[in-house]
């Protein structure tokens, strides 16, 4: 790499920076030119600036650079042009159209004034202006594929994604391969739920990206587990397309429920610093974290306050349900309420109803229910009617409506399972059960072969308490789908599935099941102790014996899970089941309801003094993603330390 203090022989300054600018290196160029201090006072230093700037996607310093030389030379168009480029890729729309306005009027330039202007009216969301000023551009001197690709852009605007795709491929055609007019391609297929299609596309882009610039570390991090140094944002990614192609993928993966496949995506991205990141990437980032809600809600934050353009549009949106999805409701109804204007905007309005109905419930769940189910009202007919539409189609042996009608279905059935389990929600909530049931049963109509349904109607189903044959009737199908590759199963379902077998005396299934997910994770190898499954099997066996009063077999069972409690997979979440079964214990044995024999006393108290000792430093409650009350919380360790003390005291009690 070039160095700062490379001495520089006089008369080769001109050579140097031109020959640094011819081999992409314009931070270089950029470092030379600033120790020349005529370089910010002169035509040729400020032309050049500007030019490294640009490339740099320093649009603010090169649009500096172009506005000094207006000054200089005022009647240079193309510098005119150029300022206005670069405010408009710094997304000052308004002050680039205002440049374009002041003067801008030579015939060499028409058809890039032309080209800027609908850009602009474009980022603006002035779609008309955008098209009227399209139709004022000329095909000739190789720009149809810009206009194609221009027009497909208004097209997808307009959801007409079969008509946009057709522009994009005409595109394709017509100059080239170009990576982000193909990416436009895949885009349009992902709206039409093409996934393989899209992922073909992207595959060319990413193939294409790897072999022309292998200097963009594409999978590095991935190699080094993030550690790979960062490339910046060098002229070469934004041409390579990489960076859209890598994010269509991961909201592919993202999408279709594989989160994990998300992350891959994200993480063989060309390697970049948080700081050097665009917004897209950050927004999926947000969405994929793993290390829980708090990163990705003050991504999200971070982008809603940058605002339009830079802000994704769908930031908003993703940013209420992710505060509805850590039950972080009076957070978003705060930021509905200090951004009104987003809503009409970035909201459908039937997000907006759910969002509105799910807020509601926490203070009014009558007037939530009433929202609810008129949502649901609404969506039931049209999918009835869609279902007549299919029937139709299939009858009439015509594929292309065929297909156009199941994905019409399918898109209303994606609308209605939210509000579904919202209605159920709402009753489990309260632990009325039965009512959650009968929610379940009013959506059986369209969701019963849902995957996602048909799980959490089963846990409501077990949640019952009488009805653990019809819940493991639900279980069973997820695990023999997944039976060879039993850790991808969440393990609250071979949990559930393991107590309505013990309850439905099939002793015998249970431990198979057992023993399957104990092989399973012997094979992966469970030293660090994330592997909870086997862990939380036997937590809620052991509080489901306790709840049966028979307490000796039941910690025992408990102690097992967390290794004595001296093990890794002692932490807040499984540290709650612990003490609510101890606490039962000491509540029965102060009413002298329970008695335990001496030796279970005492490997209770070993227990609680193991949990003392390797828990001093572990929190003992879980909190939300955004909570940083500056206080420090509670540990396992004292905690263990005071229900060892209170279960002495009552072994003492004569």
């Amino acid at each position: 790499m070039f160095s700062q203090n490379m001495i520089i022989r006089d008369g080769e300054y001109t050579k140097t920076i031109y020959t640094m600018i011819k081999e992409e290196r314009f931070q270089d160029a950029i470092n030379t030119l600033n120790t020349i201090p005529e370089s910010s006072t002169t035509r040729a230093g400020l032309s050049l600036l500007g030019h490294c700037y640009y490339q740099m996607q320093d649009f603010i310093e090169a649009a500096n650079c172009y506005e000094h030389l207006l000054n200089l030379v005022p009647d240079v168009q193309e510098y005119r042009l150029y300022y206005a480029q670069s405010l408009f890729q710094a997304g000052l729309f308004d002050e680039a159209q205002k440049i374009i306005a002041t003067g801008l009027d030579s015939s060499e330039l028409k058809e890039k004034v032309l080209q800027l202007q609908s850009a602009i009216a474009y980022g603006n969301e002035d779609y008309t202006a955008a098209q009227s000023l399209l139709l004022q551009r000329q095909d000739g001197n190789g720009q149809e594929a810009s206009t194609k690709n221009d027009e497909g852009c208004l097209l997808y605007q307009a959801n007409m994604y079969e008509d946009a795709l057709q522009r994009y491929v005409s595109a394709l055609q017509a100059g080239g391969f170009n990576p982000h007019v193909a990416y436009n391609a895949a885009l349009c297929h992902y709206r039409r739920k093409e996934n393989s299609q899209a992922l073909n596309y992207i595959a060319e882009i990413v193939e294409r990206g790897i072999r022309n610039h292998p200097e963009l570390g594409v999978g590095a991090q991935a190699e080094t587990e993030g550690g790979a140094r960062s490339v910046g944002n060098p002229p070469a990614l934004a041409a390579s397309g990489l960076a859209q192609a890598f994010n269509l993928k991961a909201a592919i993966e993202y999408q279709e429920g594989n989160v994990d496949g998300a992350r891959e995506a994200l993480t063989d991205l060309p390697p970049r610093s948080e700081p050097e990141l665009d917004p897209v990437t950050l927004h999926n980032m947000a969405l994929t974290d793993p290390t829980g809600g708090g990163a990705g809600l003050r991504r999200l934050a971070f982008l809603l306050e940058l605002g339009p353009p830079a802000c994704p549009s769908e930031t908003f949106a993703n940013l209420l349900l992710l505060c509805c999805k850590h039950e972080m409701y009076d957070t978003a109804a705060d930021i509905l309420a200090e951004h009104t204007h987003l809503t009409y905007k970035y909201l459908s309005p039937y997000l907006y109803d759910l969002l509105d109905a799910l807020i509601t419930a926490q203070s009014t769940p009558e007037e939530a229910e009433q929202k609810l189910g008129t949502l649901a009202s609404s969506i039931g007919g049209r999918l009835r009617a869609l279902a007549a539409k299919v029937q139709e189609c299939r009858s009439a042996t015509d594929q292309n409506a065929l297909r156009m009608a199941l994905r019409e279905y399918e898109g209303a059935l994606e609308s209605y399972l939210p509000v579904a389990m919202a209605r159920a929600w709402i009753p489990w909530r309260m632990d009325d059960f039965q009512g959650a049931e009968r929610e379940f049963r009013a959506s059986a109509e369209f969701c019963s072969e849902t995957p996602s349904w048909r799980l959490h109607a089963a846990h409501v189903l077990f949640m019952r308490g009488d009805r653990y044959k019809e819940a493991a009737a639900f279980y069973e199908p997820i695990v023999r789908q997944n039976y060879d590759d039993i850790l991808s199963i969440p393990a609250s379902v071979l949990a559930n599935l393991c107590v309505a077998y013990i309850m439905t005396s099939q002793n015998e299934e249970a431990e198979e099941l057992m023993r399957k997910v104990e092989r399973a994770e012997e094979r992966k190898g469970n030293a660090t102790g994330q592997c909870l499954h086997l862990c939380i099997v036997n937590l809620v066996i052991g509080t489901l014996y306790c709840a049966k009063n028979n307490y000796e077999f039941g910690l025992s069972r408990i102690a097992h899970a967390l290794d004595g409690g001296s093990g890794a997979r002692l932490c807040a979440d499984t540290w709650i089941h612990v003490k609510r079964c101890v606490l039962g214990l000491l509540t029965g044995m102060a009413k002298q309801t329970i008695v335990l024999p001496s030796i279970a006393l005492q490997e209770t108290l070993n227990f609680l003094r193991a949990c003392e000792a390797y828990g001093i430093t572990i929190p003992s409650v879980l909190t939300g993603p955004l909570e940083d009350s500056g206080e420090q919380p509670p540990t396992i360790g004292l905690e263990a330390r005071k229900l060892r003390a209170l279960l002495l005291r009552l072994m003492e009690y004569k």
